[in-house]
């Protein structure tokens, strides 16, 4: 008997474009953490929970410039891979976090801001990872078991195993968070640098028609 039905195969309707790379000097994540670690030492930052972070300016600073201009290339290839539209492209906040093996970070978006980042620069063994959930509330209504789970289905949540020099691009809508894990007390501590970039462009689609300086 011939076949009533052939599939035609699956669309990826909605997909989140999330970009990876990694910076493959050492000297580069070195003396990252050296600097942040001094900063730590010299000026205030923001003590909260657990951790300490630092003013939001590191891409002002002339010790973090390699991984600024880092940065601004990795996200140019991000803007470039999704063909948006605009004059330049800019950091807005830059900052960095430092914390024990085991302190959580409660799931959260980075506001005003087209594209947010984070760098491992210190992953002690232990380190929990950033994990992304999907920001579609409705998949939530229902949720099957999946024999080989993947950010590609429904409901998902993804992750990876942090290691020094990875860095992470993303929307900033895209809520994620810090897996809380067990404790490492004789661990180094984990060092993250996180950032928010924004565009300047004049958006001139129908009726959302905005100037972005």
């Amino acid at each position: 008997m011939s076949e009533k039905v052939v599939s035609n195969g699956m669309v990826g309707l909605f997909t989140t474009p999330v970009f990876l790379s990694s910076i493959t000097d050492q000297k580069i994540i070195e003396n990252a953490a050296k600097s942040i670690l001094k900063l730590k030492e010299t000026t205030k930052g923001w003590k909260r929970i657990g951790n300490w972070v630092s003013d939001d300016n590191l891409h002002t600073l002339p010790e973090f410039k390699d991984i600024t201009d880092i940065i601004l290339l990795e996200t140019k290839r991000a803007l470039d891979a999704m063909t948006i539209k605009r004059d330049s492209h800019f950091i807005t906040c830059m900052w960095a976090n430092v914390a024990p093996i085991g302190t959580a970070h409660n799931e959260h978006i980075h506001s005003n801001c087209i594209y947010s980042g984070v760098l491992y620069i210190r992953t002690p063994d232990g380190s929990g990872p950033t994990l992304f959930s999907d920001p579609r509330p409705a998949t939530n209504v229902i949720r099957p078991d999946y024999e080989d789970p993947s950010a590609f289905y429904f409901g998902a949540r993804w992750g990876q195993v942090p290691k020094e020099g990875n860095m992470i691009i993303f929307p900033g809508w895209l809520p994620h968070s810090v897996e809380q894990v067990e404790p490492q007390p004789d661990a180094p501590e984990r060092i993250v640098i996180s950032f928010n970039v924004m565009i300047k462009s004049s958006v001139q689609f129908d009726t959302a028609k905005i100037e972005f300086k």
